[in-house]
Formats: structure tokens, C-alpha cells, sequence
């Protein structure tokens, strides 16, 4: 099938794929563009901001590093990825993809650490907002005197820190 390019706004688009991606904590849905994972979310395909072809071809790398995560044998993905938020955003994002693997940092020390000491509840928005969640690791963001918040619920939150401390 052919490549088709579509403008919004500033935004391009090339082609998508989706699929169902099964993990311990539930149905994920996947979507990429060919060069690029763009958005996982945690409620299944059905729950993807954008509707791609049904590929399970295109994921292959995708589903390998996602299964070595849940195996606990990867601390770091090395997947390309592509974001679409704003510049405080991005650098909330950065920062998260700093946080080594099994440790945790509050909402307020991320956002000492981009600059913006009283940005807290912006950064829990960005969290809140992130569409590579685990590849972006939002869950490692957390409360001062408790987990915070998580699109996936509290349980998965938990979930996924256990899985990184055991």
C-alpha cells in the first residue's frame, strides 16, 4: 500500500498502524507511523487518539523490548519515538527519560530539575498527558507523601514500580 501524507496544521502524518500489544497489566494499544512509535495507550486500541491499520508486522522491535521490560531484562528502551507537546512538555519528558529504572523522584524535584521549582502541578498535567506511557516512564513521578496520580490507575502504578524494584 502506498504512503499518503496528510497536513495538520504543522503537524504531518505518514501512514499509521496500531495494534494490541497483551502485558501483565493489561491490554495496550500500540500506534506508530512507519518510522516511529507515537502513542501507547493503556486501555487497548480502542482508546488510541488516532486510528491506524491493524499491523502486527510493524511492531516488531516494539513488542520485543516491551516483552524484555516485562521480563524485568530491560531498563531502557531504544525505541524512536516522536512527541507532539509543547516545549515545557518536552522538557518534563526529558527529564522522565532520566530517571533510572527502579528509583523514583517527585513531582516537585522534576520539576526543580527543568528549571521551574513551582511547576509541580504542571508537571503532574504533563504526566497526565504523556502518550508513551512506560516508554516515557511517568509512573516514576510521584507524590511527595504518596503515588500521585496514573492513566492507568493506581494499581498498574504500583505494578509497574514493583516490577522495576524486584
Amino acid at each position: 500500500m502506498e504512503s499518503w501524507r496528510r497536513c495538520l496544521g504543522d503537524i504531518s502524518i505518514s501512514k499509521l498502524f496500531s495494534r494490541n500489544y497483551e502485558s501483565p497489566i493489561g491490554s495496550l494499544g500500540l500506534l506508530a507511523d512507519e518510522d516511529f512509535l507515537l502513542e501507547i495507550s493503556l486501555q487497548g486500541i480502542e482508546y488510541l487518539s488516532l486510528k491506524g491499520e491493524r499491523s502486527n508486522g510493524r511492531f516488531a522491535k516494539e513488542l520485543i523490548e516491551l516483552d524484555e521490560y516485562f521480563k524485568g531484562e530491560r531498563k531502557k528502551f531504544t525505541l524512536k519515538y516522536k512527541v507532539n507537546a509543547s516545549n515545557f512538555a518536552n522538557k518534563v519528558y526529558k527529564e522522565m527519560v532520566r530517571i533510572p529504572y527502579g528509583k523514583t523522584i517527585p513531582y516537585s524535584k522534576l520539576a526543580s530539575n527543568i528549571g521551574k521549582e513551582n511547576a509541580y502541578r504542571a508537571v503532574g498535567t504533563a504526566c497526565g498527558k504523556n502518550k508513551l506511557p512506560i516508554i516515557i516512564p511517568c509512573h516514576r513521578v510521584v507524590a511527595k507523601d504518596g503515588l500521585g496520580g496514573f492513566g492507568g490507575g493506581l494499581d498498574c502504578k504500583r505494578f509497574l514500580l514493583e516490577l522495576e524494584t524486584n
